[in-house]
């Protein structure tokens, strides 16, 4: 097994445990007990260097994700506040162009952060708890090629 490959099954392996550790209950009771931990940091990968371009925060609800459509200006590492301001345990993922990073599960209240080196390209965001993406709790982050300056980008 190449080095490639054997690094996508590992990767694969760690979001198999990470789902698992999610839960069957959504946010139900006695879903996961990640009270106290989850408002702590989540740094993403190790992958994720250098000086932190931006901080953007990004409110989680039933069922949707605010702001869901993000526009990056340049490559580099950012760091992505979850805030869930809903009244049930949501997370946050991101996920594409070799990033697959998310949050512990984040009771009503909680936050958490993500630290993750964003390539020029487009990247997946969403609630990985059972079914909230299907329910519309999903978006994307578009990361432009150069610093040019595009209106509504951070």
């Amino acid at each position: 097994m190449g080095f490639k490959q054997c690094l996508a099954w590992c990767a694969f392996l760690l979001f198999l445990v990470a789902l698992a550790s999610c839960g069957a209950g959504g946010g139900q009771a006695g879903g996961g007990g990640q009270t106290g931990k989850a408002s702590g940091t989540s740094e993403g990968s190790v992958a994720a260097a250098g000086p932190v371009v931006r901080t953007i925060a990004v409110q989680e609800t039933e069922y949707k994700l605010t702001p869901a459509k993000i526009t990056l200006n340049k490559p580099g590492t950012y760091v992505f506040k979850a805030e869930n301001t809903g009244s049930i345990t949501h997370a946050l993922e991101i996920e594409g162009r070799e990033v697959e990073e998310e949050t512990k599960g984040l009771d009503a209240g909680q936050s958490a952060k993500l630290k993750v080196t964003l390539k020029a390209g487009r990247y997946e965001i969403y609630c990985p708890i059972d079914g909230h993406r299907q329910q519309g709790m999903e978006g994307t982050v578009t990361v432009k090629q150069g610093s040019g300056g595009g209106s509504g980008g951070y």
